[in-house]
């Protein structure tokens, strides 16, 4: 497989987003960099579990999260999880979930650079 070369965020977009307000943006990264790595556990915990409903729930509000974000590939594999719980797939839900955490690894070092 190749390397992935969509930018993980735009940040222009970002900023449009958040009406060019330095402090409402350092906002609300600070508040996506606290949550999302809690709900991708959370997710794992759910999927080890056997509860895709939960997982259904957890990846759904993260993939509204990372729209909100500009994180247009971690919406993107957020939504895969999604729809591979929802339709009752959990060992498909498990490589979302890989596919997801790879996304948000790439994605949280980028947020930290927007508050540094």
């Amino acid at each position: 497989m190749t390397a992935d070369l969509t930018p993980i965020l735009d940040v222009a977009a970002l900023e449009r987003q958040t009406g060019g307000d330095v402090g409402l943006r350092r906002e609300i990264v600070q508040m996506f960099l606290e949550d999302c790595p809690q709900r991708i556990d959370a997710i794992g915990v759910a999927l080890a579990q056997g509860d895709l409903t939960e997982v259904v729930s957890s990846s759904h509000a993260l993939k509204g999260s990372a729209a909100y974000m500009k994180a247009s590939i971690v919406r993107e594999r957020a939504a895969d999880l999604e729809t591979a719980a929802r339709e009752g797939r959990p060992a498909d839900a498990a490589a979302r979930l890989d596919e997801l955490r790879a996304a948000v690894g790439r994605l949280l070092p980028e947020l930290e650079k927007l508050i540094a």
